[in-house]
């Protein structure tokens, strides 16, 4: 518990399909009546079971602030894997959290699952006492199938218990799926057993052997009864309509309410499995009448979940990620982010996430910590330290309304780097539908401006190596001719004085012997070190021979105090490294014009080194 309210965390996937939603709606407005808060961690897509692959998005259930939660919910055929089911509810059970698995079975643990093979025998009475069928055939799926041998032996017991002959050959196995059902049909009427009545194990295997049965100009249901079993959407909107078992989320997300309520109460609450009941969804294909309100819900739905989502919101999308990547700035990459298609959503990274030396999606970093870097509340980013334990930035002010908070992981190049959370002020379906877009989209814009940054300084430091010498850090002599040139063409500088500076190391052939090549390499970026320091900030430096450094300075500048300056460091350094390092400078002072050429520059002023070589050798001597 955080504050005054109570918290359910739901762990799940694709908010925007509808039985999950109808499940999140349902469990949300039991929650409210208790006046506590709905917190979803979901995926955008399932995992199916292959715990060896599991995808960065499955990072989002790392954000799970056990220690503000008092029941946790578990939708197990939602997430689809064990590993994640076991890590979530080991957390939770440390926390003597109580833990809810929708559709499936774990130890310490209230299971809600659906009795499957209570519903089939149903769905078979319904057959034999509403029809009188008494000539079947069971299209099973998947021979050794739990689900399947479940319903094989309800069909042979209901089958019996009605003084009904049984033989292997009433059961063909269409692998609860498309074609293999197809085939089970095929066969049926090819070798002319065709029973008045076709038990599907499944809602896809009950569509697909309606069509073949049409295609041959067999009617349903004058000819042949055909039912499934799942409440598939499609079954609704098929022609026939199918009968079939609904397993309808909405059953287990009110059983899940009745334990809510018990141990919000304060009641006792045993660990266990709890049976819920299919409801029989009687329809055209056995003879009863079109469930019509049921059917048109579904087309709607559809219609808006498909066309909506992905019609109107596609090229925004697009556009944003690309604006987002070529961005020049972080704040400008998440200024990208238009306000009424983020609306009711905040975001949070990891801060070494923007660390422009290292690409984060390439590399390990150890930097800790985390930002908020959107919040829909506010205009302009106002990206600031995070603290995961604050869960949002106002959390009391997001429950208010009533609604869950939706969690989402950040993922790029199979890295999670954070989250985002939805705050809807309703249940839309199109809104929920739009989170996962939204989602993406701030996954690929971000991290592609992360790449785009790093490709930048990487283009950055390649071109320093082209550019700068590596022992002194001043320009070698293609960049400096380069460099040259630019400093010519520009008019700003026509006409003004150029004072060409050249440090010439005194003594480099006696350090090289004497001391080593080591210490003549320290001496020459010792007096490259010193001309850099000494000279303004306008000026052009450029190692052009083993130890001969130039400085071009435009404009008027002080070469006393230059080369005083020089001589400090030098001064300086030689005390540093224990021998003495010392340059002579020779200057030579023009005018800048658009006929100046490299050469003439420095043919004068290697003149006025030599000049300066001289006295120092003299003095020497």
């Amino acid at each position: 518990m955080k504050g005054n309210k109570r918290t359910v965390a739901l762990c799940t996937s694709r908010v925007f399909d509808p039985q999950t939603h109808c499940f999140i709606e349902k469990l949300n407005e039991r929650v409210k009546k208790h006046k506590a808060r709905l917190w979803i961690y979901a995926l955008n897509a399932d995992v199916y079971w292959d715990d060896e692959q599991l995808s960065a998005e499955a990072d989002v259930f790392d954000y799970v602030r056990y220690e503000y939660i008092d029941i946790l919910i578990y939708m197990d055929e939602k997430i689809k894997s064990h590993r994640i089911a076991n890590n979530i509810i080991s957390n939770a059970l440390k926390k003597k959290i109580p833990v809810i698995v929708i559709d499936g079975n774990y130890d310490n643990a209230i299971c809600v699952n659906f009795d499957y093979a209570k519903g089939f025998e149903i769905l078979m009475n319904h057959l034999i006492e509403e029809h009188g069928v008494d000539d079947f055939h069971l299209v099973s799926g998947i021979k050794g199938n739990t689900f399947s041998d479940e319903r094989e032996e309800v069909f042979k017991r209901v089958l019996g218990e009605h003084e009904m002959p049984f033989n292997e050959d009433m059961i063909s196995y269409g692998g609860f799926w498309a074609t293999p059902a197809r085939e089970a049909a095929e066969r049926l009427i090819r070798e002319g057993r065709l029973p008045r009545a076709i038990v599907c194990a499944n809602d896809i295997m009950a569509i697909n052997v309606c069509d073949v049965l049409r295609e041959s100009g067999i009617k349903i249901p004058k000819d042949v009864i055909v039912t499934g079993y799942d409440g598939f959407d499609e079954v609704y909107i098929s022609n026939p309509a199918i009968t079939t078992v609904s397993c309808d989320i909405g059953l287990l997300a009110d059983e899940a309410g009745r334990v809510i309520d018990s141990i919000l109460l304060g009641n006792e609450v045993t660990n266990g499995e709890r049976g819920v009941i299919p409801e029989l969804v009687p329809n055209e294909s056995c003879g009863c009448l079109k469930c019509e309100d049921r059917g048109n819900k579904v087309a709607v739905d559809r219609f808006n979940t498909t066309v909506y989502r992905y019609q109107d919101d596609i090229r925004n999308i697009h556009n944003t990620t690309g604006k987002m990547m070529v961005a020049d700035s972080r704040d400008k990459a998440i200024r990208c982010i238009p306000l009424d298609f983020a609306k009711y959503m905040f975001c949070v990274v990891k801060k070494e996430v923007f660390c422009k030396e290292k690409n984060f999606f390439l590399n390990d970093l150890d930097e800790e910590g985390y930002l908020l870097v959107y919040d829909s509340a506010k205009q302009d980013p106002d990206i600031k330290p995070f603290e995961l334990g604050e869960i949002a930035p106002r959390l009391e002010e997001m429950s208010q309304a009533g609604y869950p908070l939706i969690f989402q992981a950040l993922d790029y190049m199979g890295k999670s780097f954070g989250y985002a959370c939805y705050y809807y002020q309703t249940y839309d379906i199109t809104e929920y539908a739009k989170s996962a877009s939204v989602t993406d989209m701030i996954s690929t814009g971000i991290g592609g401006y992360v790449n785009m940054r790093y490709q930048q300084y990487l283009l950055t430091k390649v071109e320093e190596v082209y550019k700068v010498d590596a022992l002194t850090g001043l320009y070698n002599r293609l960049a400096f001719r380069e460099a040259f040139e630019s400093m010519k063409s520009n008019p700003v500088n026509h006409g003004h004085d150029l004072t060409v500076i050249m440090a010439d190391l005194n003594r480099l052939k006696v350090i090289n012997d004497t001391l080593g090549h080591e210490a003549g390499d320290t001496a020459i970026a010792a007096v490259a070190t010193a001309l850099k320091e000494s000279v303004p900030n306008t000026a052009a430096c450029v190692r052009f021979g083993g130890d001969e450094l130039l400085a071009f300075i435009p404009g008027v500048c002080d070469t006393d105090a230059i080369r005083s300056s020089i001589n400090a460091i030098l001064a300086k350094r030689s005390e540093e490294e224990g021998f003495g390092i010392s340059a002579s400078c020779g200057v030579y002072r023009t005018v800048l014009t658009p006929e100046l050429t490299f050469e003439e520059a420095l043919r004068n002023v290697d003149k006025q080194m030599y000049i300066e070589k001289e006295k120092s050798r003299v003095a020497r001597s």
